[in-house]
């Protein structure tokens, strides 16, 4: 029975856990970039300004015009996490192709 009390897990072998440390690294890589385009978002929500693609808006935070830089965190950082997502995901893809080559071949190999 799953969950019982007393039972130990299984320790993780080296590969799966130079597995699992890959995954979280992929992970964190990939969605890493999207910390500043996030803060300058939610700093123009704030403020009630607008934060787009067509150019900086006007937008005053305590008498300082901060839309040139809102704009430039905002996007241009996003081309960046926009890449490092893509990155991310032929990273994952090659991770899952690899973890399954494994499974695959531990599989015939025990026969």
């Amino acid at each position: 029975m799953q969950g019982e009390i007393g039972k130990q897990a299984k320790p993780l072998s080296a590969r799966s856990r130079r597995f699992r440390r890959a995954a979280i690294a992929i992970l964190a890589l990939s969605v890493l970039p999207m910390i500043p385009v996030i803060f300058a978002a939610s700093v123009a929500h704030f403020a009630g300004c607008r934060l787009d693609e067509s150019g900086a808006q006007p937008c005053l935070i305590g008498g300082f015009d901060a839309g040139p830089v809102l704009y430039t965190v905002g996007m241009g950082f996003f081309l960046i996490a926009l890449l490092a997502m893509i990155a991310g995901a032929i990273a994952a893809a090659i991770w899952i192709a690899a973890v399954v080559f494994y499974l695959v071949r531990g599989m015939f190999a025990r026969r």
